[in-house]
């Protein structure tokens, strides 16, 4: 059973789908639990094979009677291995199995960094120290980075169980495709086809730092490089992009596109992908995705960030808009065919260091283990 806080788009839950549909049914047969009502990606993961089931609950509310319902469900499915998906996910993972006196190895999984506590919300921050308390009874933790677990290790998570598996790309489905990719994304957004467009996949959040990425596109603008941001994601209509554009007088070269099933087709077309994250990052899937499209990424140095671009684009630190308007600079200067040519490298990286498929692989070398009792025993409650 894999419990996850909803089915909504997001990175963890995109992996979670993905992962369902190359693990196949034949081995490992599984359930999804969704402690909200199930959104927009329940449909992949139905079609993968999985059956789902969910609590419905509402945002930032436990009751007794979702507790029931937990119950209800784990003795319905009576799983072999209960895999917790983020800290909502995780703590109903250990609880589900607690309740139900279900003696499954359990699998706490952590798809965020923590560069301070203090910025996150207060029952997120009251989640992870509660989360820290009970880490000791998972059977393993598996972080989407390197950096994520030193930060969760030192607020108390057992480092005794950590098992880092970065997020993996499916580089069939992101593919480049030049130049047709190109001629139709600036055909959608309406501009000239010779202008460079720089994207920045990733729904709106605080955490995102999004403001800054646009500050950096007015210093190029200003210099007169013939640039057009483009924001994709959810939150991003008449949102902080929208209005820092405009207070800077440079909305006529921003556009922002919601939430889109459509990024295969959208990726490839950018000239260069860029974040400007300033914490809770770990394993950039928008950047992974644009790297196998064969465009070169521009990203912080926030958790495995910098690991996964590599020698491939540029790091830079965060909320330093000079800083990221310099490296977009190194980028543009280098021309089209060489921008193409460190494209072509990035892909290769993504293929070769964190394809989904060894995504795959490496948890079913953690179960395999976890079903062989080789793993460290986890306390019990």
């Amino acid at each position: 059973m894999h419990s996850i806080t909803g089915l909504n788009v997001g990175g963890a839950e995109y992996m979670l789908a993905r992962f369902l549909r190359c693990l196949g049914q034949d081995n490992y047969r599984a359930a999804v639990l969704s402690l909200m009502t199930p959104g927009p990606l329940e449909v992949h993961v139905a079609a993968a094979g999985a059956s789902v089931h969910s609590l419905s609950m509402r945002q930032g509310r436990f009751s007794l009677s979702s507790v029931r319902s937990l119950n209800g469900i784990f003795q319905k499915i009576k799983p072999e291995l209960v895999h917790g998906w983020m800290y909502h996910g995780n703590i109903a993972a250990s609880i589900g199995c607690r309740i139900g006196h279900l003696n499954a190895p359990i699998i706490w999984s952590v798809h965020h960094s923590l560069y301070d506590i203090a910025v996150e919300k207060p029952l997120t921050q009251k989640l992870i120290r509660l989360s820290a308390r009970l880490s000791n009874q998972a059977s393993a933790i598996t972080y989407s980075s390197y950096v994520a677990a030193k930060q969760h290790e030192a607020v108390g998570f057992d480092p005794r169980h950590r098992v880092v598996i970065h997020n993996g790309i499916d580089c069939e489905e992101f593919q480049p495709a030049f130049p047709g990719a190109k001629l139709a994304l600036a055909q959608r957004l309406r501009i000239p086809d010779q202008r460079v467009i720089i994207g920045s996949i990733g729904r709106f959040h605080p955490m995102k730092d999004q403001a800054t990425l646009v500050q950096a596109f007015a210093q190029l603008l200003a210099e007169g490089y013939d640039i057009h941001g483009l924001f994709v994601g959810a939150g991003h209509e008449d949102g902080v992009v929208i209005k820092t554009a405009q207070q800077l007088g440079i909305d006529d070269r921003i556009s922002t596109l919601g939430a889109s099933d459509d990024i295969p087709a959208i990726a490839p077309g950018l000239d260069i992908h860029a974040i400007s994250s300033a914490w809770g990052e770990t394993f950039s899937m928008a950047t992974a995705e644009a790297m196998a499209s064969g465009v070169p990424s521009l990203v912080t140095d926030v958790g495995d960030c910098a690991l996964v671009v590599g020698d491939t684009g540029e790091v830079v630190a965060r909320r330093d808009p000079k800083a990221l308007a310099a490296a977009l600079r190194r980028l543009l200067d280098l021309g089209r065919d060489a921008r193409r040519q460190l494209g072509a490298r990035a892909r290769r990286r993504i293929v070769e260091n964190f394809s989904l498929q060894r995504y795959v692989d490496s948890h079913v070398a953690l179960y395999q283990k976890l079903h062989e009792g080789r793993l460290l025993k986890p306390k019990q409650m």
